[in-house]
């Protein structure tokens, strides 16, 4: 039986489809590598925003339209907002996050699932067997979320935090290891938030990964400014095995807009933690999540957005216009920014962070970075830049790169000889 998964929105999605279709693959299917291929196709949805659900519900109709006789089966955040709903898109099978742990079994059975999040037990774990993606693995250590910022709904659709074992996490990222991978990226809806239901927390569970033998590198995903000390920054300065690269969310930059999305810190909390962060990383680089047009962000409040950004140095700029969420705190806000200017602003953040990219890669003509080589002769540097080389070098091996020009809007090497170390 082949089946093709289709993963919408964040990593987490990602990291759980690599693990089901290792288990699956395990049970006998095998990987279809197009959707032409498959008997059945896996759509772990995303409903982080009004736009990604909407996308995901029209995909699935899409799907069901031009592939009568494969079987649907979805997944993800929008089943938990709407339910068995989805079958009037073309779902076949629907099995909710709060279902997700035995999702497995109901692709198998073919049954549906749907135990809400807020009662489900952690789905997720490390891969048995490597897909069709080697130089890179999405880990899933963590779950769910109890922020409750003011815009926000994956709370409801993610459930309370919940954190995988430190025993299975080890043996986990061992295995990970000895299927090949080299950078293994831990992921969860709310990373810094791990161990909280252990009595541990992040930097616990990466003094224990930084312990294993072997050359391989460890990629954190997105964490927040209050969850992160000096005891992990220096783990992170004095471990090559821990990439150099924070995502630190931002959402604004504007004092009056946190207070009002409900995040607990204040922009110069970001502007001190990122100078910190680069006083002791020497060659940290910073990625933020960026919200454009909150209600009641005025030109002032966004001018401040971008100040705060220019004044952290931030290079890595995610920015996206805000979206009503339905059931959330924000979606009641008076003083909405029209949808014009949200757009607007986006772009205008977007045209800053190419510029700030740039400059990074500027900045980093002339020096040497050890980059783990992707398919097309291109790779990721430890600090996240993605450049590209001028020879032909087999994926998911270390080699160093001179960066020699950046050049429109991309950044270019050559291969230091007998560099693949």
């Amino acid at each position: 039986m082949n089946i093709y998964f289709i993963t919408f929105g964040c990593k987490v999605n990602a990291g759980e489809n690599q693990y089901y279709l290792s288990q699956l693959i395990e049970q006998g299917f095998t990987e279809a590598l197009s959707i032409q291929d498959a008997d059945i196709a896996v759509i772990n949805t995303c409903a982080v925003t009004e736009t990604a659900a909407k996308k995901s519900a029209h995909y699935i109709e899409k799907l069901k339209k031009e592939h009568k006789d494969l079987k649907i089966i979805v997944t993800g955040c929008l089943t938990e907002e709407k339910g068995a709903a989805l079958k009037e898109y073309g779902a076949d099978i629907i099995v909710t996050n709060g279902s997700k742990s035995e999702l497995v079994n109901h692709i198998i059975n073919l049954t549906d699932g749907y135990v809400k999040a807020a009662r489900g037990s952690f789905a997720g774990g490390a891969l048995l067997s490597h897909t069709s993606s080697k130089t890179r693995a999405f880990f899933k250590i963590q779950d769910g979320c109890d922020a409750c910022c003011t815009y926000c709904i994956i709370p409801e659709l993610r459930g309370s935090p919940k954190s995988m074992p430190k025993d299975e996490v080890i043996s986990g990222f061992k295995k990970l290891l000895s299927l090949g991978y080299k950078e293994i990226v831990l992921v969860g809806i709310h990373i810094g938030l791990y161990g909280k239901d252990l009595g541990l927390n992040i930097t616990d569970i990466l003094e224990e990964l930084v312990k294993i033998e072997g050359d391989f590198r460890i990629r954190l995903t997105s964490i927040e400014i209050n969850e992160i000390d000096d005891k992990l920054l220096y783990l992170i300065r004095d471990n090559r095995k821990i990439c150099p690269h924070l995502h630190i969310p931002l959402q604004s930059g504007c004092d009056k807009i946190l207070s009002l999305m409900g995040r607990k810190y204040k922009k110069d909390d970001y502007i001190k933690i990122i100078k910190k962060s680069r006083d002791i990383i020497p060659n940290v680089t910073i990625g933020s999540d960026i919200i454009a047009g909150f209600p009641e962000e005025l030109d002032d409040d966004f001018n401040d957005t971008l100040i705060t950004l220019k004044t952290a140095g931030t290079e890595f700029y995610h920015a996206f216009p805000y979206s009503e969420r339905k059931g959330t705190v924000a979606e009641s806000m008076k003083n909405k920014v029209d949808v014009k200017t949200r757009e607007e602003r986006a772009a205008v953040l977007r045209k800053q962070g190419q510029i700030s990219l740039i400059n990074l890669y500027n900045k980093s003509i002339g020096k040497i970075y050890r980059v783990l080589s992707e398919k097309g002769n291109k790779g990721h540097t430890e600090n996240y830049m993605l450049i590209h080389y001028d020879k032909n070098i087999e994926p998911n091996q270390f080699i160093n790169v001179l960066v020699k020009k950046a050049e429109n809007g991309k950044l270019y090497g050559e291969v230091v000889e007998n560099s693949i170390i």
